[in-house]
């Protein structure tokens, strides 16, 4: 049997539908409960319980170190049911849609969510919940840990653990438990490139004051100095889409969707605010589609849905990664420009010192440092996802095609195909960013050493002319000063100096001093100096003399 059989009948095998969730099922009122109510008295979980340390037990209860537990109660620090109830963020700000309600707080979406669990399977046989929530923060991950029922707990904790990190992600699981369940999650980070006056900064923070996302100010890319325009700023932020769903039966599930938009403006179409506002005039869209298609149109199939849903968020990703990588190209190619403008052509150099010209190589490198480390980042993550992809491509997604009929297998593969395309997209992606990422570490700073070396090879032959310029005057100040001193000399009054002034006094004065000059100078140079130039004299004379003797000679020759 070959390589490729096994891995098939493995995958067969491993990654299958399980056909129990193909009938309704309805979870018994233990496992229906919320979760923390096992350590509460009521309908709801005592006030005076870490509700959000005991829910996320149900995820890495059994681990030794609970990481992912910390991780989420230190995000969630100063959150609890008492605060909920007055805390003016969770009792105003509208964060979540669920089905095809209006905006809601965190406060509304407890509530709702309890409600929402006490309704039983239909005389449809079918109970689905689609929650929307934007800029999950600790008073609706909250909500969710104080209503998630008991057979979810675990699955939707470690969901929000997964969303916290920023790491692609695509994971799909059957749990084989005493109550088999499904669940097909994924997670993906992008950057999204924006132009604002000021950084909408992420408000959500971890207990040591670190903002879950990040902002990264990329104006540095294109201006050689600090802006000095009143134009917009331009930003990259860190954002996350991560969707979920999850359930006992294909008749009985949830889809959990988080996303990012803190750093949108109020007018985001995306956001919960706009979706309750297009409400009024179109009800019952559904918001985890962006709002594409109408609740009653929606797939009710999970893994059909699952896909749907995949396809379409991962279709405005892709804009997003396409965008940003104009952005950042374009910026690049400026600050090149900008560069040799001003380095390579505004300014001579013989202007440039060499103090210019190392702060210059400084500030270059400085900025190659800044571009390389942000393109590597960039770089990581959609690499990363292009790898989350096909690792699913390859095992979990006979989870989708396996027990389905011809018609349903169709749509399911007209879906995967089109998320397919939307990979290969990103994939071309990979390589312009490694190609920026080359022409900045090694093509740019090598034309840069090169510029630099010209430029200071021109300095050194300027300053090898300037010397050669001023040995030459030297030479000709040192030659002159008898004449100079000699006619000082003989200018004096009369009666001064015993001598006459008359031309024969003024020649014998050159004379003299003339001869005391070179006593001066061969004494200080040393007497080798002396005779090494009177050798170089007599040599040169000697040629002089010899080239004319030579020339008379051929005249002569000539003549007969």
């Amino acid at each position: 049997m070959t390589s490729s059989e096994e891995a098939c009948i493995s995958q067969q095998l491993l990654y299958r539908w399980d056909s129990i969730f193909d009938t309704p099922r309805i979870a018994s009122d233990r496992y229906d409960e919320p979760f923390v109510n096992n350590v509460g008295d009521g309908e709801t979980a005592n006030p005076s319980i870490d509700v959000i340390r005991f829910f996320m037990q149900a995820f890495d209860g059994d681990d030794s170190c609970h990481f992912a537990t910390d991780t989420v109660v230190d995000f969630c620090e100063g959150a609890n049911l008492s605060n909920l109830q007055r805390n003016e963020s969770a009792t105003t700000q509208l964060v979540a849609l669920l089905n095809d309600s209006g905006g809601m707080t965190a406060r509304d979406l407890l509530e709702a969510l309890a409600q929402s669990r006490r309704v039983r399977i239909d005389e449809t046989n079918i109970k689905i919940n689609r929650l929307y929530i934007e800029d999950l923060n600790r008073w609706t991950i909250l909500a969710l840990a104080a209503s998630v029922p008991d057979h979810q707990a675990a699955i939707v904790g470690e969901f929000v653990y997964n969303h916290l990190e920023f790491d692609p992600l695509i994971k799909t699981k059957i749990i084989r438990s005493a109550l088999p369940a499904f669940a097909f999650e994924f997670h993906l980070p992008y950057f999204a490139f924006r132009k604002h006056k000021l950084p909408q900064r992420d408000k959500r923070q971890f207990g040591n004051g670190k903002t879950l996302r990040q902002c990264h100010d990329i104006t540095f890319l294109r201006t050689m100095d600090s802006k000095d325009d009143n134009s917009l700023n331009e930003y990259v932020y860190e954002s996350q889409l991560s969707y979920l769903v999850s359930g006992l039966s294909r008749y009985s599930w949830s889809a959990y969707l988080f996303n990012d938009l803190y750093f949108e403006l109020d007018d985001n179409s995306d956001s919960v605010a706009g979706y309750d506002a297009e409400r009024e005039m179109e009800p019952g869209l559904d918001p985890l589609s962006t709002g594409k298609i109408f609740l009653s149109a929606a797939p009710c199939e999970p893994r059909e849905y699952f896909l749907f849903i995949f396809e379409i968020r991962m279709r405005r990703i892709k804009k997003e990664w396409k965008q940003l990588y104009g952005a950042i190209d374009e910026a690049i190619r400026t600050y090149k420009s900008e560069y040799w403008t001003r380095t390579g052509h505004g300014v001579s150099s013989r202007l440039n010192t060499d103090r210019q010209r190392t702060q210059s190589r400084e500030d270059l490198q400085e900025w190659i440092r800044r571009s390389t480390e942000l393109l590597r980042k960039f770089i990581t993550s959609l690499d990363q996802l292009i790898r989350e992809w096909n690792g699913f491509r390859n095992t979990g997604i006979n989870y989708f095609t396996s027990t389905v009929s011809p018609d349903h297998l169709t749509k399911l593969l007209n879906t995967i195909t089109a998320i397919d395309q939307h990979v290969i997209d990103l994939g071309r992606l990979l390589p312009k960013f490694n190609h920026t990422m080359d022409c900045l570490s090694e093509d740019m700073l090598r034309d840069v050493n090169l510029l630099i070396a010209h430029e200071s090879n021109e300095s050194a032959l300027f300053q090898q002319k300037t010397a050669r310029d001023v040995k030459i005057l030297t030479r000709i100040t040192f030659l002159t000063l008898p004449f100079a001193l000699a006619a000082s000399l003989l200018s004096t009054q009369e009666g001064f100096i015993p001598i006459t002034p008359s031309p024969w006094a003024f020649v014998a004065s050159i004379a003299i001093l003339e001869t005391l000059v070179w006593l001066i100078l061969g004494t200080l140079l040393g007497w080798d100096w002396f005779k090494g130039k009177l050798m170089w004299v007599r040599h040169h004379f000697g040629l002089r003399r010899e080239g004319i003797e030579d020339i008379e000679l051929r005249q002569l020759e000539g003549l007969r």
